[in-house]
This record gives structure tokens, C-alpha cells and sequence, in this order.
């Protein structure tokens, strides 16, 4: 009988009472919090748990590119989009916006093997057309639900960055011309997500990407400058990410504003490598 009795017990007791609250307590307290990144990291788990793969995606793509770096580059984060079973897991659930970032990160990953493979030279063509059909399926599947979507759009943003790095490879004038109106189109959803949420760094260094390969294709300081505020911004609410300081040395460096780029040299990493993405 008491074994019965704490049977019961056990199955009526909140999850709470042991450390881990419920899906709909934690989407109920972002809802409120949307920054709370411990929450939405506890949520990704608690989807994880439950076997709910698709909702656990969707958080692990907020983390991953709306977060704070430390979050971000988590096992909840971007490791979490890049697992494979969960990827396939996810893409059975239907929910809306989950397809543009299951395809984002497709391209990423086309992208990353591709450079891995050491094939880059002679498959740029092709992983061009690739990437650039997948931007076109996101796209075509957006709806008004998707497009007021923050993840969702910047999904599409990290999906054009990954199109640019395929044009930037293939390096021919029909590539080049194909640039400006991709990374164009990437700056605005990027924008609108940092207006969304303007104190998540993630959508503001995203966009201070977009805007310094704007700049490097016009080299007009006015998109210098807006690039750097962008990069500024994303600092100023996550000063321990190490790849901002480096992006900010970067960019005053391509600017030529020297004695800035000195001010940010000493604390920022080497350089990533040429096959290193958004």
C-alpha cells in the first residue's frame, strides 16, 4: 500500500519538485523573459526529454543565433543544430518557421563539408546553385506566421551569409554581381530581428556581418560605420564573447581607422580560417 501510495505521489507531484520545470512553465516564464537564457536552455533540454524534437530545435536556433555567445556555442546551442539525429528528429514535427531553420542549417553544413572536403575550388559552382535553391525553397515557404517569426527570419539571414560565402568562392563576375542584392536582403530580415529584440547581440553581430560585406563591395565609410555600430551594439550586451572583439578589430582594420583597430587588437582571437561561416 505505500509503496501504491508514493507511486501516486510521484506521478501527481510537479516536475518542479525535482529540479526541472515543465515545457509550458518555462515557455510561459520567456514569454515574459524572452533573454533568459538559462530558461531557454532548460527548455531545450526539457523538449529533448520529452521527445519533443522539433520545439527542442526551435530553442536550440534561438541559442544558437540570437543568444549570448556563452549560450550560443553551447551543447543546447549550435551543437544542438549540428547533431544529425536530432536534425532528422526535428523535421518530422510540424511547426511553423521550423523548416526555413532546418534549412539554414542544411546549407551551413553543405558549406562547412564541402570546405572540409577540401573540394571548395572545383565544387563552388555547384554548392553555389545548391545553397541558392535552398534560399529560394525558404523563401517560397515563408508565411505570415514565419515572417513575424525572429528565429525564422534569421534563419533566412544566415541563409543568404552562407549563399554569399558560396558567390565569394565561385569568384566569377556573374558571382559578383549576384552579391549586393543577397546580402541586401539578408541586412533587412537581420534588422528586423535586432529591432524585435534589440537586446539580443546575436541579430546585431549578424547584421554587423552582412553590412561590413556590404561595405567591402561599395568601400563607402557610411557602411563602414554602420557595420561597426552593429558590432558595437552586440559588445555592449556581451562583452565576454571573444569573436566580437575580434570582428571589431576586424572591421576598423578594413575601415582604416588604425589607431581604433589597436585599441581592439589585444583582445581579440586569431582570425578564422577561410571556410569559417556565419
Amino acid at each position: 500500500m505505500r509503496i501504491l501510495l508514493f507511486s501516486l505521489l510521484l506521478a501527481l507531484w510537479p516536475a518542479t519538485a525535482f529540479g526541472s520545470a515543465a515545457p509550458s512553465s518555462l515557455e510561459a516564464q520567456l514569454e515574459r523573459t524572452p533573454y533568459d537564457h538559462p530558461a531557454r536552455q532548460d527548455l531545450v533540454a526539457a523538449y529533448r526529454e520529452s521527445r519533443d524534437y522539433g520545439a527542442a530545435y526551435y530553442h536550440a536556433a534561438w541559442l544558437a543565433w540570437l543568444a549570448t555567445g556563452q549560450y550560443a556555442d553551447s551543447d543546447l546551442g549550435s551543437a544542438f543544430l549540428r547533431t544529425r539525429e536530432f536534425r532528422d528528429r526535428a523535421s518530422r514535427a510540424d511547426i511553423p518557421g521550423l523548416q526555413v531553420i532546418l534549412t539554414a542549417v542544411e546549407a551551413q553544413q553543405k558549406l562547412h563539408d564541402t570546405c572540409f572536403n577540401g573540394a571548395i575550388a572545383q565544387q563552388a559552382g555547384r554548392l553555389r546553385k545548391d545553397i541558392s535553391d535552398l534560399l529560394a525553397r525558404a523563401e517560397q515557404s515563408e508565411s505570415d506566421a514565419t515572417k513575424n517569426d525572429p528565429v525564422a527570419r534569421i534563419a533566412l539571414a544566415h541563409l543568404a551569409l552562407t549563399l554569399d560565402d558560396a558567390l565569394v568562392f565561385e569568384d566569377t563576375s556573374a558571382s559578383r554581381r549576384a552579391r549586393p542584392p543577397v546580402l541586401r536582403a539578408a541586412a533587412s530580415r537581420a534588422a528586423a530581428v535586432a529591432a524585435w529584440l534589440p537586446d539580443a547581440p546575436g541579430p546585431h553581430r549578424t547584421l554587423a556581418l552582412i553590412r561590413a560585406r556590404l561595405a567591402e563591395l561599395d568601400n563607402r565609410p557610411a557602411l563602414w560605420d554602420l557595420a561597426i555600430a552593429q558590432a558595437e551594439r552586440a559588445f555592449e550586451l556581451d562583452a565576454e564573447d571573444p569573436r566580437l572583439a575580434e570582428l571589431l578589430w576586424t572591421l576598423h582594420l578594413r575601415a582604416g581607422r588604425w589607431a581604433e583597430a589597436k585599441v581592439w587588437e589585444s583582445r581579440a582571437d586569431p582570425p578564422p580560417g577561410e571556410c569559417d561561416s556565419n
